[in-house]
């Protein structure tokens, strides 16, 4: 009885071995001491950056072994938004104490701290700094848009009443969209008015995001659903739907056909942007997804969230493989017919007698034309013997 029980036990942690998960986990950005809340990708795909609630922020390369290229602790609570400019030369993090600061890079790509600017009386919970370095827009808690001349240290305020859950701005930088903690999204100019709204959620929207040509914004919301808006049309595209739980965050790939969404469960889903079907979904890795990214190569996944540390662990960014299947190009064919090998061009050779063009016609020599071109031959010189 004895021998079939340790039997029975034997199988069922052989079964239990073998039916094991293995993580879906390809890398970790570590170097937090405490859960990450916010993380940004640089527009050429250079430059990742995290926060966290340890006041902390790391810039990471991703063209080096993912070790932090540096780690800033300047913040004196959490980093709650973090941008980058798309070269990757400008930051700017925002914190839950309402101050923006921004950095700048040198020839190496190492960054120093360039402005403390105290914006907002309370979190800032999205950013966006423009290319040159010059300018930031902030939402916050607080309910008010700022946009701040870094050199003038002066801010243009927008009122929006409710608190900022997101912002994003246009190319131009002449419209800003807002989302708050309601279920509205509203479009305002420069001078504070709004120009367009867009209605459709049943609950808050958390995040907003433009596609890189800005012809549609994407909205993630409390009610699980992810919405794609047509920005020149004001109407309502496609609604995504497959997450259990509120989606917080979103990231949209460089070409502008996938998207990232996150949520709190802590599932992430990888979406085909024209469909929208899901072409991934990594799901009990941890909970509280605070932001997304995906590689320019499309290759892997980028995800701020909690998740358990083994013992000398550090929290940080999980990397995962994406699950786009990218389809390599072949080198173009020769022309030729379908099916058949290419033929290898060969050397011309002379033309024959049934040439139709009658200058290149050989004509066959006479007698009496061996004789003429006999005569037109010049005349050997003659030796002393011969005159």
């Amino acid at each position: 009885m004895k021998q079939i029980a340790t039997a029975f036990i034997l199988l069922i942690s052989t079964l239990s071995f073998a039916q094991k998960a293995t993580s879906p986990i390809i890398f970790k950005l570590q170097g937090h001491s405490e859960d990450l809340q916010c993380m940004a990708m640089s527009g050429n795909g250079k430059f990742i950056a995290s926060g966290s609630w340890d006041g902390m922020f790391n810039i990471f390369k991703t063209d080096t072994n993912y070790t932090p290229n540096g780690s800033y602790l300047d913040h004196i609570s959490a980093v709650n938004a973090i941008a980058i400019t798309s070269t990757g030369k400008f930051i700017a993090t925002g914190s839950i104490d309402g101050t923006v600061i921004t950095y700048k890079s040198d020839s190496f790509g190492n960054f120093t701290r360039d402005k403390n600017l105290p914006i907002h009386r309370l979190a800032v919970n999205s950013l966006y700094i423009d290319g040159t370095g010059k300018y930031v827009y902030t939402g916050s808690n607080d309910g008010t848009i700022s946009f701040y001349d870094i050199p003038k240290l002066k801010d243009k305020r927008i009122t929006n009443g409710s608190p900022v859950t997101s912002i994003a701005v246009t190319n131009d930088r002449r419209n800003i969209f807002c989302s708050d903690n309601t279920s509205i999204i509203k479009k305002y100019d420069l001078e504070g008015k709004v120009i367009k709204t867009l209605e459709g959620h049943t609950d808050q929207v958390n995040h907003i995001i433009l596609t890189k040509d800005n012809k549609y914004l994407i909205s993630a919301s409390s009610d699980k659903t992810i919405r794609i808006w047509n920005v020149q049309t004001n109407k309502l595209e496609r609604t995504l739907t497959g997450h259990d739980w509120k989606v917080v965050t979103l990231a949209v790939s460089f070409n502008n056909k996938y998207i990232v969404s996150g949520s709190n469960d802590g599932s992430i889903k990888v979406w085909d942007f024209e469909t929208g079907a899901v072409i991934k979904s990594i799901d009990g890795v941890g909970t509280k997804v605070r932001g997304v990214g995906i590689s320019n190569d499309l290759s892997r996944v980028f995800a701020a969230m909690h998740y358990d540390l083994d013992s000398f662990e550090s929290a940080g960014i999980l990397v995962f493989k994406s699950g786009i299947e990218i389809v390599k190009k072949e080198p173009p064919k020769v022309p030729g017919k379908p099916g058949s090998p290419a033929k290898t061009p060969q050397a011309k050779t002379p033309a024959t007698g049934n040439s139709t063009d009658p200058s290149k016609q050989i004509i066959k020599k006479t007698p009496e034309i061996e004789i003429s071109e006999d005569k037109k031959k010049t005349p050997e010189p003659k030796t002393n013997g011969e005159r």
